[in-house]
Order: structure tokens, then sequence, then C-alpha cells
């Protein structure tokens, strides 16, 4: 099983971010929001988007380097060819991989 979390496994342009959230299924709680679709491939993809709201840089960096370590290691959970935007909310509280 292939544990990397390669560039194809990315979100990166602003048109597919604006395309999950505009045609993909919304999920939410006071702490995060989820947009979700799929994406007619085989590769699942990864978008975090990460507002100045949400704290300062190093708050901010902490969040995508957790949320990407737990993607990277729980990938195979997932169903395959879905593209998955997470937004954290201002509110939320610490978070730690445990």
């Amino acid at each position: 099983m292939d544990q990397r979390f390669s560039k194809k496994e990315r979100l990166r342009k602003r048109k597919e971010f604006q395309h999950v959230f505009d045609n993909g299924e919304r999920y939410g709680n006071n702490q995060l929001k989820i947009y979700a679709m799929s994406n007619g491939n085989s590769v699942s993809r990864l978008g975090l988007v990460v507002g100045r709201k949400f704290g300062n840089s190093p708050r901010r960096n902490r969040f995508k380097r957790i949320l990407r370590e737990a993607y990277r290691l729980n990938k195979s959970l997932l169903e395959s060819g879905a593209d998955i935007v997470v937004i954290p909310r201002p509110g939320l509280t610490e978070l730690t991989l445990k």
C-alpha cells in the first residue's frame, strides 16, 4: 500500500476547488465544514482551505499538517475517486493525531 501524499492526490487549482464547492455535498458541524464529491478518477484528492480567521500562521500550518497526515494514513479507508475539501471554523479546539 502506498503511504505517500503525492501531487495527484491534492486539489491545487482554484477551478478544482470551485467545482467541489459548487457541485459537492456539504457536511459539517460547529468546528469543520467538509465538501465532497465524486471526481470520476481512481484517485481521491484532498484540498484544505484555512483562512486567517482560524488563527496565526503556526496554528494554520499545524492544522494543515495534521489533516494531511490523517488523510495519508487513512486514505485506504476512503472511497476511491472522491474530491474532499476541508475548511476549519475559527472555534475549532486543539487538534492532535491521537
